[in-house]
């Protein structure tokens, strides 16, 4: 009878040395994250246009949604369709009213820096086009526009932390749209989207 408890004792212990690392390591937080196909994800913020843009508009806001595809053969593709609105600042003595809007697509590349643990630093960087549309409201004359599309750069970096399945996200992004002047340029920087969102 002793010998028999004293044999399911050892067996007992012995599943448990087993199954007892798997487990845990399973748990760690530097396990690496699983990999999923398609990701979705939506962020909002605030855009301060810089260089000479700075002088002619107001801080604006950003909205941006995208699609993230990792196959796991290259870095995880990002899809990404985003918008800025822009108000004119206020001229000494008054002046026109009106806003600078920003519809741009960009296909980029995002890789991060390291996947352990519950945060993730990453980093892109794409090509894509830029629709600017300024609007002037002008006195007794109406709204003028005028809308040109431009190709351009768009990269930065940002930090995931991991909620369960869903992450969320704070990133900032550089927009070089291509000039005359050449394609990087500092003049033709017209924003430093900063966005915070959630990735499904």
């Amino acid at each position: 009878m002793a010998r028999t408890k004293s044999l399911w004792t050892a067996i007992l212990m012995g599943t448990l040395g087993i199954v007892g690392p798997q487990a845990a390591s399973g748990q760690m937080p530097g396990a690496v994250p699983e990999r999923h196909l398609l990701r979705i994800g939506f962020g909002g913020g605030m855009s301060v246009p810089t260089s000479g843009t700075a002088e002619a508009l107001e801080k604006g806001i950003n909205g941006q949604a995208f699609l993230l595809i990792d196959t796991g053969f290259i870095p995880p593709l990002r899809l990404n369709l985003g918008y800025q609105k822009f108000d004119l600042k206020e001229m000494v003595g008054g002046g026109p009213a009106g806003d600078t809007r920003i519809l741009s697509g960009v296909a980029a590349f995002s890789m991060d820096l390291f996947k352990a643990g519950p945060v993730r630093p990453y980093v892109m960087a794409g090509l894509g086009a830029f629709s600017v549309r300024d609007a002037i409201e002008g006195s007794g004359n109406g709204t003028t526009s005028e809308s040109t599309t431009k190709f351009g750069i768009d990269g930065g970096a940002g930090l995931a932390f991991k909620l369960g399945r869903l992450e969320a996200f704070v990133e900032g992004r550089v927009q070089n749209i291509y000039t005359e002047a050449g394609a990087i340029n500092a003049g033709s920087i017209r924003a430093v989207p900063v966005t915070f969102g959630v990735l499904f």
